[in-house]
């Protein structure tokens, strides 16, 4: 073993001081009560006077300034010194130049307070020696290690390494000196000082013949400090080497935390440095995981300007993205999503409410939080946090309140009454006024007949008992069937002879005047749709003005030239055509065009799931408005198809199912394909329930507050109005 030879003229040169000096914490000074700026305005001379001081070896630190801060949260204290400038300064020149000696001996499972380690590869290390085989893990951490170092012990470790007394005699005043804390002097005979600079190397020398036993005993282990992790193929091999650890541990006085010693397979669970390990699986340790939620949320009640939020909630993006964003699972990363938006949200509220900021100063302001680390489509995040700003907004007032309320409840009873079965091989029946849904024999679920209002199933199921066909027609139940491509292929809903008046009135109006003014309504009314959504969408992305501009020039057109159906068409063609590729710029999925039948991407599988919902709806009110399904006046009529409904739903599409699902996907909602390229279950149900809550959710239309659902039922009854008395049809345009 090759011993550190330097004499304290190389260790304290001039050019070594000024570095040290550069180099060390000058945001406190110690109990001396010389200040940063002092020591720097003579910087030369105090350096050369220090540099004598050593040499002339009439050098001794400073008592260290001692005190306690409150943990947060806590009743607990921390001890806290602080070492005085020159003392930092001599510090820093002894680690400078003993850390590259040490760092050549030192175990590599050793990742503490040394260069190119970190936490972040502690923990992969692990997850390198899960993976290679061992399953099994001895967890523990030493008893108050820092407190416990035995000084005798650490002065000889040093001196078997380092010859020159003079540097050992350094070392040594640095190791024994007390500290000053309330006006009197407390002996230093204990342990090293944590936060010292030359602690950290220390303490890693003390534990280094600790790393060479464990290597010695042949197992694979990962120190970080005083914390640790054993790792083995075998139990009984762990269980044989905890009493000969606690003796090893024993000859250096110290010894293990008992509380926090166990032997367990890796594949249930344990704990280091904060992550939760389940295999090589990690997590955020869920205490520590709501500490970081809490900080996000603490700077929101600081009494920062907007500047200062921003810069302060940046560099803790930061921090995160360096350590956690590589450790969380993806439900963490999600909620730390959700806690990011509504901590810049209540910030933004407070100086909105104050009126310190108006809502163009605020969307400028988003552009400089640094979102991308945290957010696939920060823009998306944004156009959330204006949202929730404004929301918080709203709900100061009573009136809002009850308002959300209801918007809340009719979103709940949307999703409630509708029973929608997914699951093959099941059979629907009736007991005792309930619904009930039985797969292979056992009952499933049940729903009570009076709060049902749409059956919707998805796959063959085994029977449906003429039971229910009879309660759904007593309660104005319509059931819909739909296929595996997700397209509707038959509805069962309560008996209405369509009234031969209307039938004849629907088939009277074809090929006349009024014919193409009711498809050029629906188409018109669809490209305002899309128009406004893009525009919507223009608040935050600002990057579609462009395509804006261009559909409403073809809307122009359509309005003034367009005089056959095939014309109509052939401009929707066009406004639909840039619509999609608008889309496209800012959707945070694959996404290339729109496809109808057999889609193989999650955009257009998703948006179809959805028409598929909303088509039902509008054939049910259709039907309910004593319309013919099979004449319409936009699609070509075809008598096996109700064609109809395919006219109507145009005006939904956009309000409706694209908003649901772009919303959807650019907020990473866990969408998802099977291997045949289909909606996964768990898709499927996910995007009805959010359909289902559109259609439960209320908005304003021709100056009313009403629920979207009844805007469908309403549009279908307006239609069959304006056929029956020609009177002019104006086609829904939603309020975005």
């Amino acid at each position: 073993m090759t011993k550190l030879n330097l004499s304290l003229q190389e260790l304290f040169s001039l050019t070594n001081m000024q570095n040290a000096y550069e180099q060390i914490n000058k945001s406190s000074s110690g109990i001396d009560n010389i200040s940063y700026q002092s020591f720097e305005a003579s910087l030369r001379e105090n350096l050369l006077a220090l540099q004598k001081e050593i040499l002339n070896n009439t050098y001794a630190p400073e008592p260290l300034l001692g005190f306690e801060i409150k943990k947060p949260n806590s009743n607990e204290k921390r001890p806290i010194t602080i070492a005085a400038i020159k003392d930092k300064i001599v510090q820093r020149v002894l680690y400078n130049a003993l850390s590259p000696y040490f760092e050549e001996i030192f175990s590599n499972k050793s990742y503490a307070y040394r260069p190119n380690k970190s936490p972040l590869k502690a923990i992969n290390r692990v997850k390198d020696f899960i993976c290679k085989g061992d399953r099994f893990v001895l967890k523990s951490d030493i008893d108050e290690f820092f407190e416990s170092i035995n000084q005798e012990n650490l002065i000889a470790l040093l001196q078997k390494y380092i010859p020159n007394k003079d540097i050992i005699h350094l070392l040594t005043l640095f190791i024994k000196i007390g500290k000053i804390q309330k006006l009197d002097y407390f002996e230093h005979t204990a342990g090293v000082y944590q936060g010292d600079i030359l602690s950290p190397l220390l303490s890693n020398i003390y534990l280094h013949s600790f790393d060479s036993f464990l290597e010695q005993e042949g197992f694979d282990f990962v120190r970080f400090a005083d914390d640790f992790v054993i790792l083995s193929k075998e139990q009984s091999a762990l269980k044989l080497l905890l009493p000969k650890l606690e003796s090893f541990l024993e000859s250096l006085s110290l010894k293990l935390n008992r509380e926090k010693t166990y032997i367990k397979p890796t594949k249930d669970g344990f704990i280091f440095l904060g992550v939760f390990f389940r295999d090589t699986t990690t997590a955020i340790e869920n205490t520590r995981f709501q500490k970081t939620i809490s900080k996000l949320h603490s700077f929101a009640k600081e009494p920062l300007t907007l500047e200062q939020f921003i810069k302060k909630f940046n560099q803790y993006l930061e921090i995160l993205e360096h350590y956690y964003f590589k450790l969380i699972s993806p439900k963490q990363k999600e909620l730390l999503k959700n806690h990011a938006i509504s901590s810049i949200a209540q910030k933004l509220y407070y100086l909105k409410k104050a009126k310190k900021i108006n809502k163009a100063t605020m969307i400028k302001e988003l552009s400089k939080f640094k979102l991308s680390s945290l957010f696939t489509n920060p823009k998306m995040a944004k156009h959330q946090i204006v949202q929730e700003v404004y929301t918080k907004l709203k709900l100061q007032n009573p009136a809002q309140k009850i308002k959300s309320k209801k918007q809340e409840y009719s979103k709940k009873l949307s999703i409630a009454s509708t029973l929608h079965i997914s699951k093959f091989a099941t059979s629907l029946g009736v007991s005792k006024g309930k619904f009930v849904i039985k797969h292979k024999g056992k009952i499933v679920h049940t729903q009570p007949i009076s709060k049902t209002s749409h059956i919707i199933i998805e796959t063959p199921i085994y029977s449906i008992s003429s039971k229910v066909i009879q309660e759904a027609a007593k309660n104005s139940i319509h059931i819909d069937f739909i296929d595996k491509n997700l397209l509707p292929y038959a509805q069962l809903t309560t008996y209405n002879s369509t009234f031969s008046q209307i039938i004849q009135k629907q088939a009277s109006l074809l090929n006349t005047p009024f014919h193409f003014e009711l498809a050029k309504e629906f188409i018109h009314s669809k490209a305002k749709n899309q128009i406004n959504y893009l525009k919507y969408e223009n608040r935050y992305f600002k990057n579609l003005t462009q395509e804006i501009a261009k559909m409403q020039t073809t809307l122009k057109a359509l309005n003034k030239k367009a005089a056959t159906i095939n014309e109509l068409m052939g401009y929707e063609g066009q406004i639909s055509s840039i619509y999609w590729s608008a889309i496209a710029k800012n959707l945070d999925a694959p996404f290339e065009k729109r496809v109808t039948q057999g889609a193989r991407d999650i955009v257009n599988s998703s948006l179809n799931y959805a028409y598929a919902i909303i088509y039902n709806k509008v054939q049910y009110y259709l039907l309910n408005a004593g319309l013919s399904l099979h004449i319409s006046f936009l699609h070509s009529i075809d008598g096996t198809k109700p064609t109809l409904t395919y006219d109507l739903i145009e005006e939904f599409r956009t309000f409706i199912a694209e908003r649901t699902i772009f919303a959807m996907i650019n907020k990473n909602e866990p969408l998802k394909l099977d291997k045949n390229a289909l909606l996964t279950k768990e898709s499927r149900i996910l995007i009805a329930k959010n359909i289902k809550e559109r259609l439960g959710t209320y908005t304003t239309w021709r100056k009313e507050h009403i629920k979207i659902e009844n805007i469908i039922k309403a549009q279908a009854y307006n239609l069959k109005d304006a056929i029956l008395n020609k009177t002019k049809y104006k086609g829904f345009i939603g309020k975005y």
